[in-house]
């Protein structure tokens, strides 16, 4: 795992009036108390996708679900329909799916420029573009070099401060005609930490099994409304992991994955709580 600095504004200058902003980052919330004054109810529909959204006025379906607790209306301002054949009425839908690369700002470069598949800059390990001089990181850009085998891109708050941290780093470099920096660690593995619905949420690696195919296995250990553990094994090795609730398994974890540590003497008790794996691997 990653630690970063926290910055702070100790204070505001008497003779200034400029009001201070920036891009919202991963710690916005981090000084706010975001729990309401009163309990939400949460209702979740799995193995399924959005087909339709329905908002023409005077557009109601024939059968819609009305979970328990929740209020019902026979006029929404808009319909959302599932694969699985149901549909809910909604006051607001929010669709939190990704980001897709915004390069229609920078197409002025031209030819010069080469843009990836799926929108985004294309750059090698160093962040540079097509384009001499041109730098790009973050959301905007397509990691276009080999990428290590358990790391991916994927879009993320952390993933940008990376490759920004990466990208200032080789123009430094560049600009004083040093040698490019190694490659930091943290293209090698991917790791992210969040938290959802007050749990500490670890993803590392290809969590998701992310083609992996069939030749992958997977250790689950469930602790009710504690903690949820899930391990992705291939050849004997750790590949991925979700790690969510206080497991404190994330970094052990990491160094097996980084190491790539045969685990097959351990096979299915790897996720074995009696057995202390940070002990057992020093």
């Amino acid at each position: 795992m990653q630690k970063r600095t926290m910055y702070q504004v100790a204070g505001d200058s008497e003779h200034t009036n400029i009001v201070q902003g920036s891009a919202l980052g991963p710690d916005w919330a981090s000084g706010c108390c975001i729990k309401g004054s009163g309990q939400k109810k949460v209702h979740i529909e799995y193995s399924c996708e959005v087909q339709d959204i329905l908002v023409a006025p005077g557009v109601v379906p024939q059968e819609t679900i009305h979970p328990d607790g929740f209020a019902k209306h026979d006029d929404w301002p808009v319909y959302v329909v599932l694969t699985n054949g149901h549909t809910f009425g909604c006051d607001l839908v929010v669709s939190a799916t990704g980001v897709r690369p915004n390069t229609d700002t920078v197409k002025v470069v031209g030819d010069q420029l080469k843009i990836a598949e799926d929108g985004g800059i294309a750059v090698d390990s160093c962040m540079r573009s097509s384009a001499e001089c041109i730098y790009a990181a973050g959301d905007v850009c397509t990691a276009s070099w080999p990428g290590a085998p358990l790391w991916f891109q994927m879009r993320l708050w952390t993933q940008a401060r990376q490759m920004g941290h990466r990208a200032a780093c080789c123009m430094a470099s560049a600009v004083a005609q040093q040698p490019n920096p190694v490659l930091d660690s943290c293209f090698d593995l991917f790791a992210h930490v969040t938290r959802f619905f007050g749990f500490k949420v670890v993803l590392l690696g290809l969590f998701n099994g992310q083609g992996l195919g069939s030749s992958c296995q997977a250790q689950i250990r469930i602790t009710p409304h504690r903690e949820y553990v899930k391990a992705l094994m291939q050849n004997g090795r750790l590949v991925g992991a979700v790690l969510v609730g206080e497991t404190d398994l994330e970094e052990t974890f990491e160094n097996l994955m980084f190491g790539q540590l045969d685990l097959s003497i351990i096979g299915e008790h790897l996720l074995d709580p009696s057995i202390d794996l940070e002990d057992y691997f020093d």
